[in-house]
C-alpha cells in the first residue's frame, strides 16, 4: 500500500502545472530572469528614478531580443527563449508600476499639506 502526504500531492501538482507552461529548463529560466528584472525596474520607479527605469525597462528588453551587442555567455538563457523573458518583464515592470500609480492615488489626500514657504502659523 502506497501513502502519500498532501504535500508529496502538491509538488506533484506544481510540477505538472510547471511542465505544462516550461517545456524546459532554460525556459523557466528565462521568466524567471525577466520577473526579476521587471520587479528591479519596479522598484527603481516606485523610488522615484522614473527615467532611469524606464531606460532600464528598454534596456532589458532590447538586450533579450539581442538588437543591443552583448556577450553571448550571459545571455544564452535570456535570447534562449526571449518571449518569455519579455513577457514577465513587461509584466512585473507594468504591475509595480501600476501598484505605485494606485498607491499615490489612493494615500495621496492622506498625507498632511506642507505650508508653503514664507507663510506664516497664526
Amino acid at each position: 500500500m502506497l501513502v502519500t502526504s498532501e504535500s508529496e500531492v502538491f509538488m506533484a501538482t506544481v510540477e505538472t502545472v510547471l511542465s505544462s507552461i516550461f517545456s524546459t529548463i532554460p525556459e523557466l529560466h528565462s521568466g524567471q530572469l525577466g520577473l526579476l528584472s521587471g520587479v528591479l525596474v519596479g522598484i527603481l520607479y516606485w523610488h522615484g528614478h522614473r527615467q532611469s527605469s524606464l531606460a532600464l525597462l528598454t534596456a532589458f528588453y532590447l538586450l533579450a531580443l539581442g538588437v543591443v551587442p552583448a556577450p553571448q555567455r550571459g545571455l544564452a538563457v535570456v535570447q534562449y527563449k526571449p518571449w518569455y523573458f519579455c513577457s514577465f518583464l513587461i509584466l512585473a515592470s507594468l504591475t509595480t508600476i501600476g501598484t505605485r500609480v494606485v498607491w499615490t492615488r489612493v494615500s495621496g489626500p492622506n498625507q498632511p499639506r506642507v505650508p508653503e514657504v514664507g507663510s506664516r502659523d497664526v
